[in-house]
């Protein structure tokens, strides 16, 4: 045999060992998914792994970074969790200067917000005003019975521009994309009951809860014979004055929206001097922030410290409700640490985080970017770490069980077999996590944007593809 045929020999032997390689990452159930209509003009990254060993059982533009919505939160969970542990909990002080004498501060009361997003939370177990009444009590433990200075609530901690530039406009004031601050209060949302009439007609603002001083709204909100809520609450995320537009179904006796208070820390402020003034506590001071005080107490002591739910039930919380309101503040909260990146932080660890553009810790900004690579890189090393008793394994919701993820793969043969975190925003779809087949468990991310048709058709392919791959 001559050298040019030996040649040859040894490139059609690489030839047929690349194909197999790529044939084993693009197996019949992906060629498949991929062969969809509605998948034609867009762009996909996927991975699976098989935690067992290690070894890529499917990959497509595994390493192609896209928009991936609130799969962004795993990024975000997984790092707060691996930095801080699951049992960390946020502690936010309430403390004095000045002195007390004969049962009477002389002096200011201050709320020192450490970024906490559970100060009477909804969304945790309890009362929302407990953590007043625990303020409250251990007033009264101290002694005071009436207050003769301010009560400021500092709210400088993550700044003052609220919201990212990266956010659209249509989002911003809305529930799901409140303004961050160093302090939150009751998930930063208010209430707008209405009552709607016939089509085309002014719908009514009936009440507002809880009720922000100073909060005014331009009602442009009409009824329509869509059955769906298509409102829209416009204003800056500090402005009182906000725009109510679109519409809200027809003749409904109550219809709820919901809104983002537009200063929580102001607002914290005020609610606990009328808190405390309506349990018999004198204050003849004003309610205000740091943001209007700008001065900070010296030598101030502390009557109690407020600590939140363990960061687990946080994380639980945000991933399998997709809570944007937890999760930056989980992600601004590691900002404040010194020369923190998160892109290093996982670069450190041994993974592309190179690969990684975080504009925010939601997923909410359409700027965002990430490859299926990098997420299921995640997600294998908080596998490795912790396993399935872990804080972030626990966290991610059930298939077709639980939360966000309550319809996906529900009657399939994987329901209840995955743990998965979800992720749509216009034209992006994505699901990233674990799943238990037998005896074997597996990594994945699949990512999708700039589809076409409907969302469900593509959810649909999605199923048939994790189900026919697992």
């Amino acid at each position: 045999m001559s050298i040019t045929q030996k040649k040859i020999l040894l490139l059609n032997v690489l030839f047929i060992i690349y194909s197999v390689i790529i044939y084993a990452q693009k197996p019949v159930a992906l060629e498949a998914f991929l062969r969809k209509k509605n998948l034609a003009h867009a762009a996909v990254s996927f991975k699976a792994v098989d935690l067992s060993n290690g070894k890529t059982i499917a990959s497509f533009n595994a390493k192609t970074a896209l928009i991936p919505a609130s799969n962004m939160k795993i990024v975000t969970t997984a790092t707060i969790l691996d930095t801080l542990g699951g049992g960390f909990r946020f502690r936010t002080p309430l403390t004095y200067d000045g002195e007390i004498r004969d049962g009477v501060l002389k002096g200011n009361l201050y709320l020192k917000g450490s970024g906490d997003p559970t100060l009477g939370s909804e969304f945790m177990i309890g009362d929302k005003e407990n953590f007043l009444r625990d303020c409250l009590i251990a007033l009264r433990a101290a002694g005071i019975k009436s207050i003769e200075g301010d009560v400021v609530v500092l709210d400088q901690l993550f700044g003052y521009d609220g919201v990212y530039p990266t956010w659209l406009v249509e989002d911003v004031g809305s529930y799901y994309a409140p303004g961050i601050y160093g302090v939150s209060i009751f998930d930063n949302t208010y209430r707008i009951y209405l009552q709607s009439y016939q089509p085309e007609t002014l719908v009514k603002i009936r009440s507002i809860y809880p009720k922000i001083p100073g909060l005014q709204f331009t009602n442009e909100l009409k009824s329509s014979k869509i059955g769906s809520d298509r409102s829209r609450i416009f204003g800056l995320s500090s402005s009182f004055e906000k725009r109510l537009s679109g519409t809200i179904p027809a003749n409904r006796s109550s219809f709820v929206i919901k809104g983002s208070i537009p200063d929580p820390g102001l607002f914290l402020a005020d609610y606990l001097q009328t808190f405390l003034t309506n349990h018999y506590i004198e204050i003849t001071g004003k309610a205000t922030t740091f943001r209007f005080a700008q001065k900070l107490p010296e030598n101030d002591r502390t009557i109690t410290v407020i600590r939140s739910p363990p960061l687990a039930a946080i994380a639980r919380e945000t991933n399998v409700k997709s809570n944007n309101h937890y999760a930056e503040h989980l992600y601004k909260k590691l900002l404040t640490f010194k020369d923190f990146n998160y892109s290093d932080y996982w670069e450190r660890r041994g993974l592309a985080g190179a690969s990684l553009l975080m504009d925010d810790g939601s997923g909410l900004s359409p700027t965002n970017a990430v490859s299926a690579d990098f997420l299921t890189a995640i997600l294998i090393y908080m596998y490795k770490k912790d396993g399935t008793v872990g804080a972030f394994y626990q966290s991610l919701p059930i298939a077709g069980k639980e939360g966000t993820v309550t319809p996906f793969l529900k009657k399939t043969p994987l329901e209840g077999k995955a743990r998965l975190k979800s992720g749509s925003i216009a034209h992006v779809q994505s699901y990233s996590g674990y799943v238990e087949k037998g005896k074997k468990r597996y990594a994945f991310s699949l990512i999708v944007n700039n589809f076409s048709g409907k969302r469900a058709e593509l959810r649909e392919a999605m199923e048939k593809l994790l189900v026919d791959l697992f």
